[in-house]
């Protein structure tokens, strides 16, 4: 792939382990050194990701106005002086959550620019023919640090305090930042439209999406599993700890095995496309992960049968999910000029993820009418309907990752 893509490669991964880390030592630096109550660990779990909705189509305008790679430096290390300063809280005595609020937003804003400035970096660095491998090389690095972060982040928070564990965190930015500065290959200068008001510049990437009949399919199926999972994960988590009282050791272990089948997946995509062609290998993958929730279905009374079950759902439907995804991700570079990319990236990104409160007030209500288990059934059937988006589409027909249409 070349020495740049390694180091683009190199900052993703350190990156992405130490947000896994933080994942964890956040809520719990809140939890044990801030002394929050559970209201105040919500809000700020609403801080981290509120920058997705009230940021990402302004990003998505800077990430087109302004060169990818030194803008990744930035908000790494923006994200290493934010984060940097919550344990300095904590060392110092000031346990009040309304600064570490501030913080984790700020660290978010950071994150909502690192990612779409990543996403549309790359095909600057790699030719279209290779793409799909470098994603999935991607793809595996972060499979690999949801497999290990959390638990390195539990026990770093157990061994070494949960402060010290955030410091871990924002030390993988710095790392980032240094790696991706040493990229050496000439991005090129953005496309200028200095008479193009803001308004319209914000609302290009929602409407080419719209318009694309590649990416309608893509950001549909997206949304509507979205919604779905959240419903479905809310169930399972219900039913599994309340209804069948497993332990939290169990179903952690359970869960994580997605990761496992995930690593898999994203290792062998590039092989699989280039035998049975790129459209008809994400639509297979696709409905193998999509529609590995429904053998739940057929669940056991309860006991040791119902967690081997999850346990093979989990890894079934990483493996299909991860190599579906590497597919998408592929087809949202090469399907898009690069002088929206940014915004329109930003689009499907709000657009997705737009959906997530909507499936979790959603499981909320089936939980309480249909019972913990009716909702998870309930959930998984809508995640395995969120396949037609793209069976019923012009994308199983593709032989390659196409050329801008």
């Amino acid at each position: 792939m070349g020495r740049d893509f390694r180091r683009l490669f190199t900052g993703t991964a350190v990156s992405a382990l130490g947000s896994e880390i933080s994942e964890l030592a956040l809520p719990l630096l809140a939890i044990l050194t801030f002394h929050a109550t559970a209201e105040q660990v919500g809000v700020l779990r609403a801080a981290q990701f509120l920058p997705f909705l009230l940021c990402t189509l302004y990003a998505g305008v800077l990430v087109d106005r302004m060169r990818r790679r030194p803008l990744m430096v930035a908000a790494d290390l923006g994200r290493f002086v934010v984060l940097g300063a919550v344990p300095l809280l904590g060392w110092a005595g000031l346990h009040r959550m309304e600064p570490l609020y501030v913080l984790v937003f700020l660290a978010g804003v950071g994150t909502v620019v690192h990612q779409l400035a990543d996403q549309a970096y790359l095909p600057t660095l790699v030719d279209r023919d290779r793409l799909l491998t470098a994603n999935g090389r991607i793809a595996a690095a972060q499979s690999g640090a949801e497999l290990s972060g959390q638990g390195i982040g539990g026990l770093l928070v157990a061994w070494l305090t949960a402060p010290v564990a955030v410091a871990v965190d924002a030390l993988s930015y710095l790392v980032s930042a240094f790696a991706v500065a040493g990229i050496r290959t000439p991005e090129p200068k953005p496309v200028r439209h200095h008479a193009t008001p803001l308004r319209r510049e914000l609302f290009e990437g929602l409407r080419h999406l719209a318009g694309s009949r590649l990416l309608r399919p893509l950001v549909g199926e997206a949304a509507t599993y979205n919604v779905a999972y959240q419903v479905f994960s809310l169930g399972l988590l219900l039913w599994l700890a309340r209804d069948l009282r497993l332990s939290p050791v169990v179903i952690g272990v359970v869960l994580g095995l997605a990761a496992a089948g995930a690593l898999a997946g994203a290792l062998t995509g590039a092989r699989l496309s280039a035998r049975y062609g790129f459209g008809r290998t994400m639509l297979v993958t696709m409905a193998i992960g999509n529609s590995a929730p429904l053998l739940l279905f057929a669940a056991p009374g309860g006991g040791t049968g119902v967690a081997v079950l999850v346990g093979a759902v989990f890894i079934v439907a990483g493996f299909g999910t991860a190599l579906a995804n590497v597919h998408n991700r592929s087809l949202r570079q090469s399907a898009v000029p690069d002088e929206i990319r940014g915004r329109v990236t930003a689009a499907y990104r709000l657009v997705s993820w737009g959906t997530l409160p909507l499936g979790s007030l959603a499981g909320g209500f089936l939980a309480t009418e249909l019972g913990a288990y009716g909702a998870c059934l309930a959930g998984a059937a809508g995640i395995a309907a969120a396949t037609l988006w793209v069976a019923l589409s012009p994308i199983p027909r593709l032989r390659e990752t196409p050329a801008y249409v």
